[in-house]
Parts: C-alpha cells; structure tokens; sequence
C-alpha cells in the first residue's frame, strides 16, 4: 500500500480516524480537490485553493482555514512524503454532529487533507489512448460546484469497467458533457472544442490550462458542447485532468477516433509546462 500523510481537525495522525458522525459521511456535505505534486511542489495549488473557496462559500460553509494557511499544511504533508510525485486530497466537511436535515450553526467544519504516493496511469494509454462508453447524464444540476456527492459518477465507472470501457461519457440535453472525472475535448475542422462553463461541468483547471496552451499553438478553441450526433465527425479527442493529464480517446462506443497531431502537441506542450513549474520549485529551495 502507498504511503500516506493524514491531516485531520488540525493534526497530523498516524491513522485515518475520524467521527461517524460527519456531515460529510451523511450527506455529503463538503468540498474536495485533489491536487499533483511533482519534486514536492504541488501544481496549481493557487488555483485548487481558490476553487475550494469558492466551493464552500457556494454550500454555506464558511472557509475554516485561510489558503496561506492550508498551503503550509500540504508543503509540511509533502515534505513528510518525501516522494517525487504525489497527491494532495482535501477535504472540507461542514462538521461533525448528529444527524439531521437542517445543520447546527455552531457545528465547527473538518478539515482532511491526505497526502499520498502518486502513480501515474501506464505510459501505452498515453499514446495508445483510452476507450469510452456512453451514459446519460445524471448528476445533480450543480456539477460546478465541486462536492463530494459522486455516487453517480462512481456508478459510471463501474459500468464502463464492466463493459470492458475504461470510461464514460456523459451526454446531456443530447450534448456531451464530460467524464465521470476529467474534462472532454474533441477535434472537429481542425478546431478544438469543448464544453462552456457552466452548471453543468466541472471549472476544470487542467481544463483552463488546455485551453490557453491550444491558443498559444495557434489552434482555435470553440467553448461550444459537442452534439452526440458529431462524435462520429471526430478527428480527435482527449480527456484532461489533474490525475490523467492529457489522455488520448481512441474509442467512443463503436466509434474510432484517431489520435491527431494536434492531441499530441498539447500532450508535449503540458508535459511541458508541468516540468517548469516543479523545476521552478527546486531551483527555489536549492536557492534557500
């Protein structure tokens, strides 16, 4: 089993333990993110802990921790590690307290942060690509806000794992939405197209980052949904994500989908900018 580093309720513990009794476990009433780390710097951290804020203020729960404050959590977590990659997932509960509908205002939020060895997928699904099935969009009308309220989500992956898949689509309204945990990007004319922000997707940040590094290639991005109908007009298409970085779809159901140029230049291009900011880190300790 990897390593792991739990925080929990203001201390580092040897062992996962936490009360049954968590608003969080009952309803799932909380915010998460998860965040890479690669030579000890966690990647985006700013932008994870914006959203986490976001998150919380969206559900009613007040932030418990300012962002200076969980930043020196997480670095003494990784320093604790002690692994060249790893994964940061937090966890904000509104708290802890007996069952009911309606929350105490009094009831203190918790707070889990676990820190683990990460392992990346295999390096063949990276050029080879991954297979998806197709599954109705069922998940609550606020998938922008990032709550721990993923049943349907973990449903569709034991599916597609089932059907021999190694994920699914989710389809709306007759549009493509996502996966059950990355976002969607389809190549359609040489332009690259994905999802608008809104309720019904997640305000991905490897999604954010796809899209600024396909405007510096020069490619254009459409933020428009994809029409069921148009996957089998597909050229391309990846998923993107804080564990998959950019993964390569060669299937959609019965439908191939070819692995572009074009997906593998924004392979390069984030792998790239990956590599800079975790050299950026080490060049500033080596500094201290």
């Amino acid at each position: 089993m990897a390593k792991r580093i739990y925080f929990i309720d203001g201390a580092f513990r040897e062992k996962p333990i936490s009360s049954v009794e968590d608003r969080g476990m009952f309803f799932a009433d909380s915010i998460y993110e998860v965040v890479r780390a690669k030579n000890g710097e966690p990647l985006f951290l700013k932008e994870h802990l914006k959203r986490l804020e976001q998150g919380l203020r969206e559900i009613r729960i007040t932030p418990p921790l300012h962002p200076e404050e969980l930043e020196k959590i997480i670095r003494k977590s990784l320093k604790k590690l002690n692994s060249q990659e790893a994964s940061i997932y937090i966890q904000i509960t509104r708290g802890k307290e007996p069952r009911s509908h309606l929350p105490q205002k009094k009831t203190k939020p918790s707070v889990i942060i676990i820190t683990s060895e990460f392992k990346p997928l295999p390096r063949k699904l990276f050029s080879k690509g991954v297979s998806l099935m197709m599954h109705p969009d069922i998940r609550w009308g606020r998938c922008d806000i990032k709550t721990t309220m993923l049943l349907p989500n973990v449903l569709g992956k034991i599916e597609a794992h089932e059907a021999g898949y190694f994920d699914t689509l989710f389809y709306k309204n007759g549009v493509v939405t996502e996966s059950t945990s990355s976002s969607f990007f389809g190549i359609i004319e040489g332009a690259l197209y994905t999802h608008p922000e809104d309720n019904n997707i997640l305000p991905s940040i490897t999604r954010e980052k796809v899209i600024e590094i396909t405007r510096s290639l020069h490619i254009e991005v459409i933020e428009q949904a994809i029409n069921v109908e148009a996957i089998e007009k597909l050229e391309g298409a990846f998923l993107a994500g804080t564990t998959y970085d950019i993964l390569p779809v060669n299937k959609i159901e019965n439908v191939s989908v070819p692995i572009s140029e074009t997906v593998k230049m924004v392979q390069t291009e984030y792998q790239k900018l990956l590599d800079r900011l975790s050299k950026r880190s080490q060049n500033a300790h080596l500094k201290n």
